[in-house]
């Protein structure tokens, strides 16, 4: 029996219908078509990373931002003009989504929560996917094409470790562009290279020996000996954070949150 004759005898094409494909003999050969082009469950745009992917999960409220809310810091207003210039996105079961997207506007990849990768999750439901050599940008280096200020070639970069701290930093002083490396392990220095010409300031978590200081010193270091990038790291956590705030670790957006009663906290970041 030929394959045109098996064909014409099941109810390939019917079950193709119910499932959005059209099954058709081409050639010698079963070729199946997506009834509807738009199909999102036979669109590259929902296997990799893409803008469509990336709209289809947006979303604007995040509780990270809610305790500065609360203490009359920031408005909704300006959580959701931060959601939506960094993209951030919700998964069904409500963890934020942080899209890495380049300087060419390309989606990359999305860290979801603080410990999976959207990349990860499509290696798994893709067996072809585990051939796919993922690359990361820093997180909100596609707002350097975004920025539509007469100052963009001046505004300084700011890059801290956590993406929501980034967020949440970018409404609190938008003087500067904010940034996220996201995990140590994904430091590189040509991760640096898109900043070729800029200043940019790191901001690293504190800890109580400084070993985490002194590693982004020498990657500094490393980095303008490749790149004309005026890169400094600030020290305003080991100078002003508490022996009791080094032991936790924390970054400036937890040193910011703890003393949102003090007035003159802002005053000594930037």
């Amino acid at each position: 029996m030929t394959l045109k004759e098996l064909l014409a005898r099941t109810s390939l094409k019917s079950l193709g219908r119910e499932i959005g494909l059209d099954v058709q003999m081409v050639e010698g050969q079963l070729v199946c078509t997506p009834l509807d082009p738009n199909d999102p469950r036979y669109s590259m745009d929902f296997v990799m990373p893409s803008m469509k992917m990336i709209s289809a999960c947006r979303a604007d409220d995040f509780n990270f931002f809610q305790p500065f809310i609360a203490a009359g810091k920031l408005t909704v207003e300006q959580m959701h003009h931060a959601a939506q210039r960094y993209h951030l996105g919700k998964t069904k079961s409500g963890q934020p989504m942080y899209w890495m997207i380049d300087d060419m506007f390309q989606p990359l990849d999305a860290h979801i929560g603080q410990d999976t990768w959207i990349s990860q999750l499509l290696k798994k439901r893709e067996p072809l996917l585990q051939y796919w050599q993922v690359n990361h940008c820093l997180f909100g280096l596609h707002l350097l094409g975004l920025e539509d200020c007469a100052d963009i070639a001046d505004k300084p970069i700011a890059i801290v470790e956590c993406e929501s701290s980034a967020v949440v930093l970018s409404e609190l002083f938008p003087d500067s562009i904010w940034m996220a490396y996201c995990t140590v392990s994904h430091l590189d220095i040509d991760l640096f290279a898109p900043l070729e010409g800029r200043t940019v300031t790191i901001y690293p978590y504190t800890d109580p020996c400084m070993s985490n200081i002194l590693f982004f010193e020498e990657l500094c270091d490393s980095v303008r000996k490749h790149y004309d990038i005026t890169l400094s790291v600030d020290r305003t956590l080991e100078d002003h954070a508490s022996d009791a705030q080094k032991s936790r670790n924390i970054d400036l957006l937890d040193f910011l949150l703890e003393s949102l009663t003090h007035t003159e906290t802002t005053e000594i970041i930037l």
